[in-house]
């Protein structure tokens, strides 16, 4: 990219954004699986119910909840950011072959057929 130009290989880019589609829904799916399986562990509060037990589950449990909350929205993220890349393609191809259509219909000033008037 330099003087103002940009340059975009759109099928690289399509790939690209729909890789992070993939990448996003792959770490949904194992928070989902994952996730749940450390949720439902912790359920069952394996630390005990004793003093020091429900001291732990106390602090635990919100930094539990927090990861399992970034976790899912770092999965919707990736995939939200890879269906605008490929959108985001569409629309700048879309736009590029519009705009060469009608600088195509221009006319040549330059080479039609000038009158004369005296």
């Amino acid at each position: 990219m330099g003087d103002g130009e940009i340059w975009l290989d759109a099928d690289r880019a399509r790939r690209g954004g729909a890789d992070l589609t993939l990448a996003g829904e792959a770490v949904s799916v194992s928070r989902r699986e994952i996730g749940g399986e450390i949720a439902a562990a912790s359920g069952q509060r394996p630390w005990g119910r004793d003093d020091i037990g429900a001291a732990f589950d106390q602090q635990y449990r919100g930094y539990e909840e927090t990861l399992l909350q970034v976790w899912e929205a770092l999965g919707r993220s990736l995939e939200g950011l890879g269906t605008d890349v490929v959108r985001s393609v569409a629309a700048t191809v879309e736009t590029d072959e519009i705009n060469a259509r009608q600088l195509g219909e221009i006319p040549d000033r330059h080479h039609t057929s000038h009158r004369h008037w005296r």
